[in-house]
């Protein structure tokens, strides 16, 4: 399993369930895991070899198929490292979102307190 520079595991994966399917999980930097797709045998091809079948959450298929399981570990590690990165980008909007629409606020209180002097000062 790969690590990141911290020393930190990025991906989990599951036990294979009764259909031989394992799961592949992110591990959060809180370290809680979420799913982010599953790994399928296929037999099919008639011959004695395994070839493995690597899917997203919504099923469709995001790497090549490969009889190597070490090349899907690693295709989900950069798999994972796409997906933080694309979470930390839409975090880092949100804020930027937060952060306008507080200045707006701020600049209409600004606003309202100038013209409420200037009532004021006509008032006397």
């Amino acid at each position: 399993m790969e690590k990141s520079s911290t020393d930190r595991v990025l991906v989990e994966f599951s036990k294979p369930d009764n259909m031989n399917t394992v799961t592949v999980f992110r591990i959060l930097p809180d370290y809680s895991t979420e799913p982010i797709g599953k790994v399928y045998p296929d037999s099919s091809s008639g011959d004695d070899s395994l070839i493995y079948i690597s899917a997203n959450n919504q099923g469709e298929e995001i790497f090549p198929p490969t009889s190597d399981f070490t090349e899907i570990e690693n295709q989900f590690v950069k798999y994972a490292k796409k997906l933080s990165a694309k979470s930390f980008m839409e975090d880092m909007i949100s804020e930027a979102e937060k952060i306008k629409e507080r200045e707006w606020s701020i600049t209409n209180i600004r606003n309202w307190k100038i013209k409420n002097r200037e009532v004021q000062q006509i008032i006397k």
